[in-house]
């Protein structure tokens, strides 16, 4: 049988061409092509309706987006950023965020000034205080890339810094060494002390002090990215981007080596500390670095530079910022 639209033979038995689709058994008297032009909708049929007809209609439960891109409820945000509650003195809501129980922690928390988002309770927040004459010299020198400041009170804290990932631990009658920079909270059972990297005199500001930590307790340190631990043993030292180091075990003392050959270097990337000066780490213990060769770069580092405005400002000073 001849496709009366495009005149391609088909079997006898077809209702339709196989080449067009036209429709092959027309009812008597039906001139051909009129069947395709009954089976389409007249133009006003196909056309949309009015647009204040339309109703805003939730999303369908089978959409071409992924999860992440597709919109969410009200109900599905709250109940998926909803806060975690738990009776340990740190822990975590995300990897960015940071709960504090203060009631689990005594009722005090030293923290890095400025990096409280929230809390529920009543707490107060003040300047930490000299803690010794010897300290408070070592914290004045080492300027505003360390300032703590004591958090008292009851209920829950919450601390972030400019988004960088928190690093969790507990420290069981145990020490550690932290970059200052890279240190967010500790409870007052960790004792604390400033201590400057030898060799790092005219080296580059904010990379030459650090916290030695030594008790019982939690602590929370801050890493752009998921951290690396290195292991050093006395066959096998370990060099540092001085910026991607966060801490190391106390039984290490680095000392900023420097490779005069590769000073050509500077200027090709975008860090030239990492290639013009490392910290040499040798003896016995770890060393955790961050996938980054640049320093946490906060709000907190250089506060009053920054463009918070004047509540931002008022605030700043009230917590030591």
């Amino acid at each position: 049988m001849l496709c009366p639209a495009c005149n391609q033979e088909n079997d006898d038995t077809a209702s339709f061409c196989r080449f067009c689709g036209q429709r092959l058994h027309q009812a008597p008297g039906t001139a051909p092509g009129a069947a395709t032009a009954a089976a389409a909708p007249p133009p006003q049929a196909q056309a949309a309706p009015p647009a204040q007809a339309q109703a805003v209609t939730a999303p369908p439960a089978a959409s071409a987006k992924s999860g992440e891109l597709a919109p969410n409820t009200l109900a599905s945000l709250v109940k998926q950023s909803m806060e975690v509650e738990s009776p340990d003195a740190f822990s975590l809501q995300n990897k960015k965020l940071l709960r504090v129980n203060m009631e689990a922690c005594g009722g005090q928390v030293l923290a890095k000034a400025g990096s409280m988002i929230a809390y529920q309770g009543r707490i107060s927040f003040t300047r930490q205080g000299s803690g010794g004459v010897d300290k408070w010299v070592k914290k004045a020198i080492s300027g505003e890339s360390f300032t703590l400041m004591l958090a008292q009170g009851t209920g829950d804290l919450f601390l972030a810094d400019a988004a960088n990932d928190i690093v969790l631990l507990y420290l069981n009658n145990e020490s550690i060494t932290v970059e200052a920079l890279n240190l967010l909270a500790f409870t007052p059972s960790i004792s604390w002390d400033i201590k400057m990297i030898k060799g790092a005199a005219g080296m580059m500001a904010g990379g030459l002090w650090t916290v030695e930590l030594q008790g019982t307790g939690y602590l929370a340190l801050i890493s752009k990215g998921e951290p690396m631990t290195l292991k050093v043993t006395p066959q096998e030292p370990v060099f540092t981007d001085p910026n991607a180091t966060i801490a190391w075990s106390q039984s290490l003392n680095p000392t900023v080596h420097m490779d005069a050959n590769l000073s050509s270097l500077k200027g090709i990337f975008g860090s030239t500390h990492g290639e013009l000066f490392q910290l040499a780490f040798q003896g016995e213990g770890y060393v955790v670095v961050q996938p980054s060769e640049e320093a946490p770069k906060t709000s907190l580092q250089q506060p009053r530079t920054g463009d918070s405005g004047p509540a931002g400002g008022i605030l700043g000073g009230l917590l030591g910022r």
